[in-house]
């Protein structure tokens, strides 16, 4: 096979390549990545993602023993960040329907890049393990709305009318004499 017969072939087995892995996204989506401790297999996925500050983020967390396999009911754990001007905010987990699943949400109060990371514990007898600290973007909050005023002009009170009867000049005393001025 000549030179170039080779390079045409090696380049059609590496684009092959790269549509399969393409068409499978490696097994991930792009709001979710994995990461373990000592004991834990974690899949950490983010909702909305990119996240953005001042929302709601959910974060959802799936725990499994990384010796067997099998999830993790009932744990205890919780998310954590910190950003560069010193800004802190933590949350704990709270489990759901699907066996191994946690749940949680952080509210960003600033935009740019925050320290993070996942404590996690079988049950309150064993100790807290903690995942490696990542980087998490959060990216600027959306523009508020427009704002619409009203279309009809603001109720003007009636005249004379609501003024106290000591202010008005048609009140009288009790003996039907007009009130001085």
């Amino acid at each position: 096979m000549t030179r170039s017969g080779r390079r045409a072939r090696l380049l059609l087995s590496v684009a092959a390549l790269a549509a399969v892995a393409a068409s499978c996204g490696g097994g991930r989506k792009g709001n979710e990545f994995r990461m373990t401790t000592e004991s834990y297999s974690i899949r950490v996925m983010v909702d909305p993602a990119p996240p953005k500050a001042l929302e709601q983020i959910s974060w959802t967390v799936v725990v499994n023993d990384k010796e067997t396999g099998r999830p993790v009911d009932m744990g205890e754990g919780r998310i954590f960040a910190s950003s560069r001007d010193g800004k802190n905010i933590a949350n704990g987990f709270a489990p759901t329907d699907q066996v191994g699943t946690y749940t949680t949400k952080l509210f960003y109060v600033t935009a740019g890049p925050w320290a993070m990371g996942i404590q996690f514990r079988r049950d309150s007898t064993a100790v807290l393990e903690r995942t490696q600290d990542w980087t998490q973007d959060i990216r600027t909050a959306d523009e508020p709305g427009e704002i619409s005023l009203p279309s009809s002009p603001a109720p003007t009170p009636p005249p004379d009318t609501a003024r106290p009867d000591s202010v008005r000049a048609d009140s009288t005393t009790s003996e039907g004499a007009a009130s001085p001025r």
